[in-house]
């Protein structure tokens, strides 16, 4: 399955790429949804972020790597690309993307491949997982002002 979110700030390239780290991470976490941080390196490729996640007193380990990171004046992005990963997910790919705007301001874009194994179960979990993507663009907007 597939998600994608556009986002539109009015940070430069340079401020959003600096931005995004520990606390930003933090920051992006969804509501309802408890997450230990237990470690951040950055997002650059190799590096790692290992978290608990779920709901309270329900835990599991993700563990994510970047595989990926790419950097010039128009663009920024990174991959983060999960396992171990909490049940039920087998596969995750994270595409964050970051552009500068002509007019101004940037664009961040998530765009997020996922799969537990079996279509219908993949179906059930969009839900939960569009509406804690789609709770970023108010975090984005807030920190990188909006636009």
């Amino acid at each position: 399955m597939n998600l994608k979110f556009k986002t539109e700030v009015s940070s430069s390239l340079e401020q959003v790429k600096q931005g995004f780290d520990r606390n930003l991470f933090l920051q992006l976490k969804p509501p309802m949804i408890q997450l230990v941080l237990d470690r951040f390196d950055g997002c650059e490729t190799g590096h790692e972020i290992h978290l608990r996640v779920g709901l309270p007193g329900l835990l599991q380990t993700w563990v994510s790597r970047i595989t990926f990171h790419q950097f010039d004046r128009e663009t920024w992005s990174f991959v983060d690309e999960g396992g171990p990963l909490p049940f039920p997910l087998k596969k995750w790919r994270h595409h964050h993307g970051v552009r500068s705007k002509p007019s101004g301001g940037s664009e961040i874009m998530d765009d997020i491949t996922y799969t537990s194994g079996n279509r219908i179960l993949d179906l059930f979990l969009l839900g939960p997982l569009w509406l804690s993507f789609a709770g970023r663009a108010s975090v984005y907007r807030r920190v990188f002002g909006g636009h």
